[in-house]
Order: C-alpha cells, then structure tokens, then sequence
C-alpha cells in the first residue's frame, strides 16, 4: 500500500503547501526497507518536481536523485539517471 501513496500522490491537484509536505513525505518514503516503495518514491518526487514552477524544489529533487544515484539500489540507481535526465530537460 505504501508505493500505492507514492503513485497517486503526484496525480492530484495539490496547492504550493501541498506540494512541499507531499515531497517532503515522499523524502521519506526513501527510507523505507522495500525497495520498491524507494523506486516509486523516486518517481513520485520526479513527477512532483516536473509540475513545479518553483525551480528550488526542482534543483532540490535533482540533488535528491544524484543522492539515489550513488547509493540505492540497482533499480533506484537506473531510475534515479533516467529521472534526473527528464527533469534537467525541462
């Protein structure tokens, strides 16, 4: 259910508050002992950003995935590289 949250959460019409306590939550959730609640994390924090006007949040998420990149797991590693590259093409 948890990697249910990090899927829907970036779908809905959420305000500038919103928006950062949902990042916020899905930092989180890159904690998280299943790997695959860390990969929908990623993706989720990738998808928030994408919709972002505020370019902070985007660097931030950016800096988010370098971090995943380095340290996660094979799948969070190749996901981390694809995301940060749609994001930077923005």
């Amino acid at each position: 259910m948890r990697w249910h949250l990090a899927v829907m959460v970036p779908g809905l019409a959420l305000n500038s508050n919103e928006r950062l306590r949902a990042i916020w939550l899905l930092n989180n959730c890159l904690q998280d002992r299943s790997s695959i609640v860390r990969s929908f994390a990623l993706q989720g924090l990738a998808d928030l950003a994408h919709d972002e006007t505020n370019t902070s949040i985007r660097c931030t998420v950016i800096v988010i995935l370098r971090d995943a990149g380095r340290s996660g797991t094979p799948a969070m590693k190749a996901r981390s590289r694809k995301l940060q590259h749609e994001l930077q093409r923005v």
